[in-house]
């Protein structure tokens, strides 16, 4: 039943939508290494689904790492008591053995009329016959981890949902000091709701306040301090990121991030594109490209190669040393960066 959506596949969305409007299928199953949202959707589809009538008969947990095959069929096949419908959850799906995946492929080529399962779990081999079924007969939906730049349309459904506000440099920020991890998100969001009190609007002084103080700031400080290279400025905030216990190959990986950036502003730079294009094609608020527009005028494209050169030799060295000389790197590191370059590479002016 899941053949014949949109290229992008069967999303939650449309999950929702079809349940809302009286359709109901056998089979639900949900997986992916995404949980967040995975496990919102479950827990919607229990609240939604469940049984109108003695739920705690018609509602049963089985989970895929200690399945009794048996008593699953026993449970699938049993006719609700005094209800329409009876509930089977299968937890941790992608821990079912390979013969147990065989064994339950009977309940896909006879469904049971009056039970609804919910498999739900991880990333699962589909190629399994028994969830390639699952999907045929009813519909699964994989959980993604999102890209990137998927982020700011995530922050603002989910701000929307909790009867929020969010101004579009907030979104940005949040999205550079968490990333990708839409739990640690919502962690963060519901923390702003709670600190703002009665202001329903999430502004950027409250994302820096109540979020950037104690997450990933110190690295974003630190980059635009290598970006307009003060050199005692990024040096203080160094030795601060790593008292505080930030690994010195996260902090390369994030000021790579951004010399990268500043290569991709000074070609925007040669275009005629109008700022908010240049500002969407960095994947950065408005607010934001001053900044970075102005530190890629401050240096070359020779000095910023360079400074990937730099940043990947201290990547490698890194790798293999103790933490007293991981630290004198990152200072050389730094130093370097702020203060001087030497050629790496060809000329790529």
């Amino acid at each position: 039943m899941s053949k014949g959506k949109r290229r992008g596949g069967f999303t939650a969305g449309d999950l929702r939508a079809e349940i809302k409007g009286g359709k109901r299928v056998p089979f639900y199953l949900l997986h992916g290494d995404e949980d967040f949202e995975r496990e919102r959707t479950v827990e919607w589809l229990l609240e939604t689904l469940a049984p109108p009538a003695a739920g705690d008969f018609n509602s049963n947990v089985f989970h895929g790492d200690n399945l009794a095959v048996e008593d699953f069929l026993k449970v699938y096949q049993a006719y609700p008591m005094m209800s329409t419908h009876r509930l089977v959850i299968l937890k941790n799906c992608e821990k079912l053995s390979l013969g147990n995946c065989r064994d339950l492929e009977i309940i896909c080529n006879d469904p049971a009329e009056t039970t609804l399962l919910i498999a739900s779990g991880g990333k699962v081999d589909m190629r399994r016959k028994f969830f390639s079924a699952l999907a045929k007969k009813g519909h699964a939906i994989q959980f993604r981890v999102p890209y990137e730049n998927k982020l700011p349309l995530w922050i603002q459904n989910y701000v929307r949902s909790a009867g929020l506000q969010i101004e579009p440099e907030a979104v940005d920020l949040l999205r550079l000091y968490i990333g990708t991890n839409l739990r640690e998100l919502a962690s963060e969001i519901d923390k702003l709701a709670t600190f703002l009190g009665a202001n329903r609007r999430i502004t950027r002084e409250a994302v820096e306040q109540a979020v950037g103080w104690y997450r990933n700031a110190g690295i974003f400080d630190l980059a635009d301090a290598v970006g307009n290279q003060n050199k005692k400025k990024s040096l203080s905030l160094l030795h601060n990121l790593l008292a505080q216990g930030e690994e010195p190959g996260r902090t390369v990986a994030m000021l790579t991030r951004h010399l990268r950036l500043l290569l991709k502003a000074r070609d925007l730079m040669k275009t005629s594109l109008p700022r908010e294009q240049m500002a969407i094609q960095l994947g950065v608020a408005p607010f934001f490209l001053n900044g970075y527009l102005t530190q890629a005028r401050r240096q070359s494209a020779r000095d910023l190669w360079g400074g990937l050169g730099l940043l990947l030799e201290a990547d490698e060295r890194l790798k293999s040393q103790s933490r007293r000389q991981q630290l004198t790197i990152m200072d050389l590191l730094i130093h370097r960066l702020c203060t001087g370059r030497p050629e790496v590479g060809v000329d790529r002016r």
